[in-house]
């Protein structure tokens, strides 16, 4: 099966339609169909960077792991995959096929005997008697080729282990060889441990003079107290991070707010152009980049947005005269304010209401 076929499986087995992954992902049914029958990534007109990472979004709303559906991508590309995504996914079933194979059991041959039909030819009753005679003294076959529990003559294997009684003995002084060996070579290099253990004596004998009175404590070695040792030493605290880690394919939606754009100007670094987009007031669209992403025109009238978090004052803090716009980079969405994913994905505390309807832009 292909990579295409084996999410579409996937996606059956967890009763979700094509329409549910676009109201997670944003990403057009007919992407997502392109996606199952394995037609998106044969796609010339894009790059493969931008092309993988509508797979991967798709992966992510099956709640596949990047790590199964990389492998898996890589394979396909490779032309060598081999339903590695359903295997990964599903490892039972290999578990099961295996239990199959092992269970499997030689079932023995019960064919019916076969006779010499020499011997089966009679023309009188003397004939056939003595034809029958031959026929019992031909020797039969053993069908115990195999031993098994039944078969063995326990009594008669109990006489061959008992019949050289000298060589259980030899077999028994080698294990007292062994033992008394291995016994010796613990004293030689842990005696000291064993003796340290069982030794009743705590005294520590340079702290004894000859009358067995404690001597004075040396007075040039300082004495640190234990609040001190704590104060000097403290106990190290774990902080773990709580900003998440931000996807390969970062989205950020352009609104536009207060009044028409006409148009603006959007560039990605997925493939370097720049496009005119003229938006009515109510409209927000969705632009992926991987690094940078550059936003031009109309300054007053927009808002941008990442992860439901709007984007404080993008003219002032994040304008490169350079490239005469706004620009955004994975670091600065990096910023805990921005990669931490909000509740809702438009916030309700700015005073302005939600857009009307969002676009999802594939081309730019």
């Amino acid at each position: 099966m292909s990579l295409g076929n084996d999410l579409a499986s996937i996606r059956k087995e967890k009763n979700l339609s094509l329409e549910e992954i676009f109201e997670v992902t944003k990403i057009p049914v007919h992407t997502l169909k392109s996606i199952e029958n394995d037609t998106l990534l044969d796609s010339g007109n894009e790059s493969k960077t931008y092309l993988r990472s509508f797979v991967r979004s798709y992966a992510k709303a099956l709640k596949i792991s990047d790590e199964h559906i990389l492998r898996a991508l890589e394979s396909t590309e490779a032309g060598i995959y081999d339903h590695e995504l359903y295997k990964l996914t599903h490892p039972e079933s290999q578990e099961e096929e295996y239990s199959v194979n092992k269970d499997k059991v030689e079932v023995e041959n019960s064919a019916p005997k076969m006779v010499d039909p020499e011997l089966t030819s009679a023309d009188t009753y003397e004939e056939e008697i003595q034809q029958n005679e031959k026929i019992e003294s031909v020797p039969k076959a053993s069908s115990a080729e195999k031993p098994t529990v039944s078969s063995i003559n326990w009594a008669d294997m109990s006489k061959k282990v008992y019949a050289s009684p000298s060589k259980s003995k030899i077999g028994l002084f080698l294990i007292i060889f062994i033992l008394i060996t291995g016994f010796g070579t613990a004293i030689y290099f842990y005696g000291g441990d064993f003796v340290a253990m069982f030794s009743g004596d705590d005294s520590d004998p340079e702290q004894v003079d000859s009358d067995n009175q404690p001597t004075e404590p040396n007075t040039d070695t300082p004495v640190i107290s234990d609040s001190l040792n704590q104060s000097i030493t403290p106990q190290a605290e774990i902080i773990e991070d709580p900003t998440p880690a931000l996807p390969e394919t970062l989205t950020v939606t352009l609104y536009a707010a207060y009044d028409k754009l006409e148009p603006v100007r959007v560039t990605s670094d997925l493939n370097g152009r720049t496009n005119p987009f003229w938006m009515d007031q109510g409209e927000a669209y969705y632009f992926d980049f991987v690094d940078s992403l550059q936003i031009r025109g109309q300054y007053s009238r927009f808002l941008v947005l990442f992860n439901g978090n709007l984007i404080s004052n993008p003219r002032q803090n994040y304008f490169d005269a350079n490239l005469n716009s706004i620009v955004l980079t994975r670091d600065i969405l990096s910023l805990p304010e921005y990669a931490t994913q909000a509740d809702s994905e438009f916030p309700s505390n700015i005073g302005i209401p939600a857009p009307d309807s969002v676009i999802y832009r594939i081309q730019f």
